[in-house]
């Protein structure tokens, strides 16, 4: 049995980026932006689907998304830095 597949979005609203599974919102990524700079300082992810990747595919998201706005990433949430770190790809994107 496959998982459902999964969808990302910028709830710009609410200043989190969210993770759907069909209608179920079952992980996020808050941030707060101030000018050239976007911290991503909280990201969670359901009880029950701990495990499958979504806060990866989360941080990538984010990730992405301020790159393609030509910002900067203020990681103070440990997930995220902790993913930077792993894929040192994104470590452009940081704020000296």
């Amino acid at each position: 049995m496959s998982q459902p597949s999964t969808e990302l979005r910028d709830n710009s609203a609410k200043h989190q980026y969210e993770i759907f599974s069909g209608d179920q919102l079952i992980g996020l990524a808050k941030y707060r932006v101030s000018g050239n700079t976007v911290n991503l300082y909280h990201t969670e992810v359901e009880d029950g689907h701990e495990g499958e990747g979504l806060g990866s595919q989360l941080a990538k998201h984010a990730l992405d998304d301020v790159k393609a706005q030509g910002k900067q990433v203020i990681p103070s949430c440990p997930f995220i830095a902790a993913y930077i770190k792993r894929h040192p790809e994104y470590q452009d994107l940081v704020q000296a």
